[in-house]
């Protein structure tokens, strides 16, 4: 761990987005450089963002595994879904964060986060001190029911891909699972759409066509 954030660490780590990524979870290749616009945006008020950047940028492991276990150092108590083009995909994310809250520096900083519900699907840490039907982080992919459910963070990682954005008909089961994605969202919860275009009419498009207003977005 950097020597300069020995002295107050905790508090350095809940209020800095870019030093949780680099410094707290070990992802060297994220530099204030490259990836400023993305943490900003990130980090910035406002309930509606929208990522989107090429593959290979570390969108990911910014805007859903960094942004997922920032969020909860700072709310223990949210309730984030974590959603991509298929389950798999974010049942690894969730993998990823799990792995990541286990490591020993966070366990010394935070305590341990390990609850009894702890599986590949969904974790509720330790530091919870509510009682929701929601784990903290819930994975779910495109196609997925979550009516009835209740969420202050949904994190829309690459819902649309090459696989399933080669047709209209494709495209548009993409759009309803994200409009029903936005009606389990909490009044003043927060919705991160991350992803790269492939159609003028996919996902991304739709937003920035009808919901352009409010959004925040990098240039």
């Amino acid at each position: 761990m950097n020597p300069a954030l020995q002295e107050n660490p905790i508090d350095i780590f809940r209020e800095d987005l870019f030093v949780t990524a680099q410094v707290l979870l070990g992802y060297r290749e994220i530099t204030a450089y490259t990836h400023d616009e993305m943490i900003r945006c990130l980090e910035e008020p406002g309930t509606r963002k929208l990522i989107c950047v090429p593959r290979g940028c570390f969108k990911s492991s910014i805007g859903v595994v960094s942004y997922s276990i920032w969020r909860l150092i700072n709310d223990p108590n949210l309730r984030i879904l974590i959603d991509s083009e298929i389950y798999e995909n974010s049942k690894n994310f969730v993998r990823e964060i799990r792995q990541k809250l286990e490591q020993s520096h966070m366990t010394e900083l935070f305590g341990s986060f390990r609850s009894k519900q702890w599986s590949e699907g969904s974790i509720t840490i330790a530091q919870r001190t509510k009682v929701l039907k929601e784990a903290s982080v819930t994975a779910s992919g495109v196609g997925a029911n979550k009516v009835g459910q209740h969420y202050d963070l949904i994190i829309m990682d690459d819902l649309n891909t090459d696989r399933n954005s080669a047709t209209p008909e494709g495209r548009q089961k993409v759009l309803r699972h994200y409009q029903m994605n936005v009606s389990i969202l909490e009044p003043t919860g927060t919705m991160v759409v991350i992803g790269t275009r492939y159609a003028a009419d996919d996902v991304i498009g739709w937003i920035l066509e009808n919901e352009v207003k409010g959004l925040i977005s990098p240039p």
